[in-house]
């Protein structure tokens, strides 16, 4: 029974590896994504473009019974926080602040997303578990391999970007594991997800125009679909099987490794060079995950 329950336990985490691994691909392409279209296109169309494949895997796979509302309230909860006003605070500090420490401070997101999981899921507290958070945490600061600063009103900036850092933590542990455990399939609760952020994203968009206009092109709508592709529709799949199976304060930590994942993509695809202090964040990071993915 034990060797079951580890072995269960281990295929969870090995999940939650391979998400990691595919939402860097999406965090890899946002950067030139950019380029060529507009941030609240591109987070409205990634959300929109992931439907068409979740209803046709959901068909296939026969896995969109439903459940209750109960479990779709917490699904689109989830896409609210996470996917709209996640994305609408990340977008405003990247406005505030410059591009590496909003991306730092919000890759908290595990620490909060694991001390979310002990506050409302009751899951047992475990020091390995915290150690891990903060190794991957501390590790995200170094490999950004710059100075951080916090002057003049770029403070606003670094607060919305660790308030981005909570929503994410929070929105990927809490509503998803209820949503789960109240009978909500992966297929089903990514779809409601998916919904709520988009349609939650549409209703802010005329707000948001004026500071960030209009703009699309063909690449920028090809790499919109790689993006949604890899970290909307696998990545977040993943994730949410991951969840079925393990314990969330387990997961939240190996959420990390999307940061070392995206720091690999960068160095092979983006042929960007790591300096030592990236390098020592990227073993802090390693570190982390391996410290609650080992037995």
């Amino acid at each position: 029974m034990l060797l079951k329950g580890s072995i269960i336990i281990t295929t969870g985490i090995l999940l939650a590896i391979a998400a990691s691994a595919f939402w860097a691909i999406g965090m890899t392409v946002a950067k030139p994504a950019v380029r060529h279209i507009d941030p609240v296109t591109f987070i409205i169309g990634r959300w929109s473009v992931v439907i068409i494949p979740l209803v046709v895997y959901g068909i296939v796979t026969q896995d969109l019974s439903f459940p209750g509302w109960a479990a779709i309230g917490w699904a689109s909860l989830a896409g609210v926080i996470d996917a709209t006003l996640g994305g609408l605070f990340y977008l405003m500090a990247m406005q505030r602040a410059p591009a590496y420490q909003t991306t730092t401070l919000s890759s908290t997101a595990p620490l909060f997303g694991m001390a979310a999981a002990f506050a409302f899921l009751g899951e047992s507290f475990s020091w390995a578990i915290l150690v891990s958070a903060l190794l991957v945490v501390a590790g995200a600061f170094l490999m950004i391999g710059r100075r951080m600063t916090f002057g003049h009103t770029r403070w606003i900036g670094s607060l919305l970007a660790v308030l981005t850092g909570f929503l994410w933590g929070v929105a990927e542990t809490v509503p998803a594991k209820l949503a789960m455990t109240a009978g909500l399939s992966p297929v089903f609760f990514l779809l409601v997800f998916a919904a709520s952020g988009a349609l939650g994203m549409t209703i802010l968009s005329p707000f948001l125009r004026p500071a960030f206009p209009r703009r699309t092109s063909r690449s920028g709508w090809l790499l919109l679909s790689l993006s949604a592709l890899c970290n909307a529709f696998i990545g977040w799949l993943l994730w949410l099987y991951a969840l079925r199976l393990a314990p969330a304060s387990l997961l939240a930590p190996i959420r990390g490794s999307t940061m070392l994942f995206a720091f690999i993509y960068a160095v092979v695809f983006l042929r960007e060079r790591p300096t030592r202090q990236a390098i020592a964040g990227t073993v802090l990071v390693l570190g982390g995950v391996l410290l609650v993915s080992l037995p």
